[in-house]
């Protein structure tokens, strides 16, 4: 059953819903997530896939039973890329939905305060798609876990990837928010390190969801780069794309940046082949038999295939009801103890959480795009290799030493 609640705000009218396999519950008889999602704007996509991805795991756990004999129900607030709006929704969640988790957001400007509001409470928050590494050090606090690379593992894993190529000349697009300022910090001094002659030719930083680059564009044409990296996702990713296609240079260098299944996707023909790029989670490139159970469940139920979102979000709920059945308890102080170290089945392989930092060891994938014949409508990357997250990953202390309480 669907409830639809309807919450009235100054700032912005939000529709909110409350999800539930079969007839709605007492709350004693429920597991209550409170997702804080980002799901207007640029967000929009990114969020439906990861909510396909979450009523997909509470449809199927609940028809098993649910967790510790309780019904999941799923409560979702739209903070619409606003940390402030974040943090209020992450707060109303916990104080007057009565959440027993949190999940989400996508934007990591929004996932910091809103890591503050659960620290504040006691409660768990599962991130599965907003990823600085700030979360995991300079910001951690106990009740955050994390099963997407962060951007210390993505950035410094793509950067040894392109330290072993041929590559030297680098022009870089971002925009200046959190994400991509972690980003391109790490990928810079990691590239520089191992590549001493790379050469960073310009650096340029606009606002989040500008989709016009007609002044950014001739400075990278200017720069004459083999790789042009940049953080920019989604569609904003896809309209750079689009507009660098007419002057040439890609038949020279590549862009590379996040690929997910939504932004090629949206692409569809128009996404040129051999464009090295990277993934979080891209199905189509992980050969586990519980990811390929996972994409035919997908598929019979929306008819499209599973986006990195939706992935990446079913992993962090697995995690999370493992660590509940294993502590026999919603207490978040108890499923902290047993996420902690928690080797759980996810669907990119078995994969465990480190204690430290409760960073889950999941790398980030790498590959060339190129056509499918089983994907007419759009294309993926071949050669897709894992740098995995142990390769890449900050040691244990480093992250001690950038810890709030060490500074």
């Amino acid at each position: 059953m669907k409830r639809i609640l309807l919450v009235a705000q100054a700032l912005l009218p939000i529709t909110c819903c409350l999800l539930s396999a079969g007839s709605h519950s007492m709350a004693g008889d429920t597991i209550r997530l409170g997702f804080v999602a980002d799901a207007t704007g640029v967000g929009e996509s990114w969020y439906k896939s990861q909510k396909a991805g979450i009523d997909l795991y509470i449809e199927e756990i609940n028809a098993s039973g649910g967790v510790l004999g309780k019904k999941l129900e799923l409560i979702v607030r739209d903070s619409a890329l606003k940390p402030d709006l974040g943090a209020a929704f992450a707060e109303e969640l916990i104080v007057k939905e009565n959440c027993d988790f949190l999940i989400g957001p996508t934007s990591s400007g929004v996932a910091l305060p809103v890591s503050k509001v659960a620290n504040k409470y006691k409660r768990i928050v599962m991130f599965h798609t907003s990823n600085t590494e700030d979360l995991t050090t300079r910001a951690f606090q106990p009740y955050m876990f994390m099963v997407v690379p962060n951007t210390g593992i993505e950035s410094r894993g793509l950067a040894s990837f392109l330290a072993l190529r041929k590559y030297r000349r680098f022009s870089y697009l971002g925009p200046d928010y959190e994400y991509a300022r972690n980003w391109w910090m790490n990928f810079k001094s990691a590239l520089i390190k191992q590549k001493p002659d790379a050469e960073i030719l310009s650096e340029q930083w606009i606002p989040l969801g500008v989709t016009d680059y007609s002044k950014n564009i001739p400075v990278i044409l200017g720069d004459r780069p083999e790789i042009i990296v940049t953080n920019l996702w989604g569609e904003s990713l896809a309209q750079f794309i689009r507009q660098l296609k007419p002057t040439g240079l890609l038949d020279k260098a590549s862009v590379t940046s996040l690929f997910d299944l939504d932004m090629l996707r949206s692409m569809g023909a128009e996404m040129p082949e051999g464009l090295l790029g990277y993934a979080r989670c891209p199905f189509y490139g992980i050969r586990e038999r519980r990811m390929k159970q996972f994409v035919d469940r997908f598929y019979a139920k929306y008819r499209q295939w599973p986006a990195d979102w939706a992935i990446m979000a079913y992993d962090g709920l697995t995690a999370l009801t493992e660590a509940i059945k294993k502590a026999n308890s919603t207490d978040s102080d108890q499923v902290v103890k047993a996420l902690e170290g928690l080797n759980f089945k996810s669907l990119r392989g078995a994969r465990y959480i480190r204690p430290e930092d409760h960073m889950a060891d999941v790398g980030v994938y790498v590959g060339w795009t190129t056509k499918d014949p089983r994907f007419t409508d759009f294309l993926t990357m071949k050669n897709v290799a894992e740098v995995p997250a142990d390769m890449v990953w900050m040691p244990v202390q480093e992250v001690k030493q950038l810890r709030p309480e060490k500074r």
